[in-house]
């Protein structure tokens, strides 16, 4: 328990500060987790929300914000800006391919099924709900082990707007804003848009350019139509863009061997290896651009029946299309640069009937069409320096044959799919008494899936990384019944104890990427994964009301666990026996006196394999069984604390200081399942701070934030040097290779300035 002993202190602390003064009020914590607007406190699941407010005001922009302070939620970003892995509890699929997202996102009632169209500023949100366990009775589209519920700001009848402007190191710059008001007497409209852009972080010592540059952009418009007290419609359009210049992984130092250093040098003249791993300096070829664009439109209806029963109908549409431009192997030279288009169309319809509420049972039902066509296109080139490489390492007679071949798509793989999914699902609450009740949920999917993967080898010498194959007609029909059972006892007005009993499910797939020198025939296909999910919880009001205190105890079993392999330029998705994923988590809120607001995280997580044969080999090994042994991604302890003081300067105007601290555990955070231990990353922490300034009528504040204020150097992920093995990267005897690091962002800061009217 030695570990969480920073943050009793700082609880103890802020205890201890708290003297004679007056103490605090929370304000009232709302979600929409169960279709029904109701306080967190009431809602008897695992669950951290954040309002918009909230996130605002301690700069909170991304997803990857909301997880450094939210327990068991990670954000795990990769070399492709786009291929960002959502977890909850350790938990959650690899990039774009073809694999459904473990983590649901819904946004406005709307599910998002790729992280690439996630990754895009937060902007103009009402409130963010991370909901952990399977959530397939209540959302349209079925979560296996968790979901984020995002909202955003409806339209209002009375006028109101603001513009956002902001500057910081590295050229930041932003400018946003948001407008709200009536077009008629039963129209109301909402206008909210966000633009930032930035320089790089890195430089690259090869050719003295920076890498890393970034701008994004996010529209978002809607109409709420109020036809009569009965019926509404809210019409929402939303369009991001984002074009970004990727990560370019360091070389990790500590796997460096000599033989790596002096077979790059004599070929390229140079290696890749720079002096420190995480000073934010490379030497290698880094040409990797991003560019990616989504938009969308909803309809939400909405119609209350005579009996109070409202009926819902959400109509959804979405597109996005990425484009990932890399070097990708960095090396001085590129070896076998490619390009990745990715195509997602996607349309949803579901329709919910809803109870009133505060009745002897409260209920929902629901039905829910899905379908998505999925296109993802890959091609790689063989330039000279490839074929030199060939000739010089390798083969000295497929350099020749190199040359003679195509240098432009010496490679490329075609990957489609087409899924159409149904869905019944309903879940209804038995109010026992004034302090008993129960809920029982069923749900009902289908899942049909018809893909397609063709790769072709035009140049003879690519056969050295890619296999000709050719899998039309797959098909995989998946249907589940999955379930949800609970019961709370509110023990007083201000305790409540909860138990839940739940499952989960995700169908099988085709696997969209190049099985290396091997064509994957049957591997082309994997399973679905199931979960079973156990908790124990207790939601408390204490201390007068001035504090809420929230534990979870789960344990959650995943069967035939979709995860992925490296087999040196791609990954293969395999399905990893059965996993076990249990611990505590712990949300605390604390206003101890009127100043003060303490918001406060915990995460335990003990993971363990219970069966795993066949696991990813090693570098230079062979597969392995990795029964007993940890997930990856999987620390055992997260810790995170927020804290802001607001006082008055006696004019009316206000000061404000704020900071933030997280921590997190000793982790594998290999990009394939095989548990290298080269992978480990240590614990470590990153504190935020803010410092402000307000206006007496709260019109307009200024705001100076700093990110990373201790400048800890940490990976977000870590992969096998790529095309690693002819150029001696892999130590077969000691199964290891020269690793690569994807570098959290290091220290910034930024001045942001609202003017409210």
């Amino acid at each position: 328990m030695n570990k969480i002993k920073p943050l009793v202190s700082a609880l103890a602390l802020a205890t201890y500060g708290a003297g004679a003064m007056a103490q605090g009020a929370l304000e009232e914590v709302i979600v929409t987790a169960q279709k029904r607007a109701q306080s967190i406190q009431d809602v008897p699941i695992s669950i951290t929300a954040f309002s918009g407010d909230f996130l605002e005001e301690n700069g909170i922009q991304t997803i990857a914000g909301v997880a450094e302070i939210t327990p068991n939620l990670n954000i795990a970003a990769s070399s492709q800006p786009a291929s960002a892995r959502i977890q909850i509890r350790g938990i959650g699929a690899s990039g774009n391919n073809a694999i459904e997202p473990s983590v649901g996102v819904f946004i406005d009632g709307v599910y998002y099924p790729r992280p690439g169209p996630v990754i895009a500023l937060l902007t103009d949100i009402n409130s963010f709900e991370v909901l952990r366990g399977p959530q397939g009775t209540l959302f349209g589209r079925n979560t296996v082990v968790g979901a984020m519920n995002i909202t955003t700001r409806d339209p209002s009848y009375e006028p109101e707007g603001k513009i956002e402007v902001g500057y910081g190191d590295y050229d930041l710059y932003e400018v946003g804003g948001s407008f709200s008001g009536a077009l008629s007497d039963s129209v109301a409209g909402r206008i909210a848009f966000k633009y930032a852009d930035r320089d790089g972080y890195g430089d690259n010592l090869l050719d003295g350019e920076e890498f890393g540059a970034r701008d994004d952009l996010v529209v978002r418009g809607k109409l709420q139509f109020d036809f009569s007290d009965q019926l509404s419609m809210l019409v929402t359009a939303d369009y991001a863009e984002v074009n970004a210049e990727g990560i370019s992984p360091e070389v990790l130092n500590s796997t460096v061997t000599p033989e790596f250093e002096a077979t790059t040098t004599e070929l390229y003249g140079s290696s890749p290896v720079t002096e420190d791993t995480y000073d934010w300096k490379i030497h290698q070829d880094a040409q990797d651009e991003h560019e990616d664009e989504q938009q969308g439109l909803s309809v939400d209806i909405n119609y209350e029946l005579a009996n109070g029963v409202r009926l819902r109908s959400i109509t959804a549409a979405r597109e996005w299309e990425a484009t990932f431009s890399e070097s990708d192997l960095g090396y001085p030279v590129a070896l076998v640069p490619g390009t990745t288009d990715y195509d997602t169309t996607t349309l949803s319809q579901e329709f919910q009937l809803l109870s009133p509420g505060g009745e002897t049972i409260d209920w929902l039902a629901g039905v829910y069409y899905y379908e998505e066509d999925y296109d993802i296109d890959l091609s790689r080139d063989s330039p000279e320096s490839f074929c030199y490489t060939l000739e010089n390492v390798v083969s000295p007679i497929l350099g020749p044959i190199c040359r003679g071949g195509p240098e432009e798509g010496a490679t490329t793989n075609t990957f489609s799919q087409e899924l159409e999914s149904i869905a019944v699902f309903g879940q209804a609450t038995w109010n026992i008494n004034e302090t008993w009740n129960t809920t029982m949920g069923l749900r009902w999917t289908d899942d049909q899936k018809d893909g397609d993967y063709v790769a072709e080898v035009n140049n003879p010498s690519a056969a050295a990384f890619s296999a000709e194959e050719s899998a039309l007609g797959m098909e995989r029909d998946d249907s589940k019944t999955t379930w949800f059972g609970n019961v709370n006892w509110n023990v007083t007005e201000d305790i409540m104890l909860f138990a839940t009993a739940s499952t989960g499910y995700k169908s099988g797939g085709f696997n969209s990427q190049s099985g290396g020198r091997e064509a994957l025939g049957e591997r082309r296909i994997f399973a679905p994964e199931e979960t079973t999910n156990y908790e124990l919880g207790v939601k408390s009001s204490l201390l007068d009301g001035t504090m809420t205190a929230n534990a979870t105890l789960y344990r959650m079993d995943v069967d035939d666990f979709q995860d992925r392999a490296f087999d040196g330029l791609s990954f293969v998705v395999v399905n990893a026996g059965e996993l076990r994923q249990q611990g505590v988590e712990l949300d605390v809120n604390w206003a101890p006196i009127e100043p003060l607001r303490i918001v406060a995280g915990v995460g335990y997580l003990d993971s363990e394999y219970l069966d795993f044969e066949g696991a990813p080999p090693l570098p230079g090994g062979e597969a392995q069984d990795l029964e007993g042994e940890r997930q990856s991604f999987s620390p055992e302890w997260q810790t995170a604390l927020t804290a802001d003081w607001t006082q008055s300067l006696g004019n009316g105007m206000q000061w404000f200081v704020g900071g933030s601290w997280s921590w997190v555990d000793e982790q594998n955070i290999g990009a394939s399942s095989n548990n290298n231990p080269q992978s480990e990353q240590d614990a470590y922490s990153i504190v935020n701070a803010r410092l402000g300034l307000r206006s007496a009528s709260g019109d307009w504040d200024v705001t100076l934030f700093g990110y990373n204020l201790t400048e800890e150097d940490y990976c977000q992920m870590i992969y096998d040097q790529g095309f690693g093995a002819p150029l001696g990267a892999v130590d077969a005897e000691n199964n290891t290779s020269v690793q690569r690091c994807s570098l959290g962002a290091p220290t910034t800061w930024a001045v942001r300035g609202t003017y409210r009217f």
